[in-house]
């Protein structure tokens, strides 16, 4: 392999180990992804989420239910990610990063070197 391509792997083989210390060392990728949406556009809701993520609402509610306070079984979630209604409809809910899900974006972030 190529030394250009060894720096850039290295970063992201380091963020993927951060991520399954920090979250757990068997969390699906799909998770991540997630995790990763929420981070970059805080405050979308479940629909903007989907498209994000190029699937449909059933799944991503899913993978965001199992980010947040309490996964799809009611047992306890990753706690990174917070569901919030808007307070101009109340039908919709938008998502947001909980302080434990800042704490690994910023984590993410200085490993990836921005």
């Amino acid at each position: 392999m190529e030394d250009v391509y060894k720096k850039p792997l290295k970063k992201l083989d380091r963020a993927l180990r951060q991520v399954r210390t920090s979250i757990d060392p068997l969390v699906p990728t799909q998770l991540v992804q997630a995790f990763l949406a929420v981070a970059l556009h805080e405050g979308m809701t479940l629909t903007d989420i989907a498209e994000k993520l190029d699937t449909n609402m059933s799944t991503a509610s899913r993978q965001l239910l199992d980010l947040g306070e309490r996964n799809r079984k009611l047992e306890p979630g990753y706690q990174l990610v917070d569901r919030n209604v808007d307070a101009m409809n109340l039908r919709i809910n938008r998502y947001t990063l909980t302080p434990k899900g800042k704490l690994l974006a910023k984590q993410l972030a200085e490993i990836c070197g921005e």
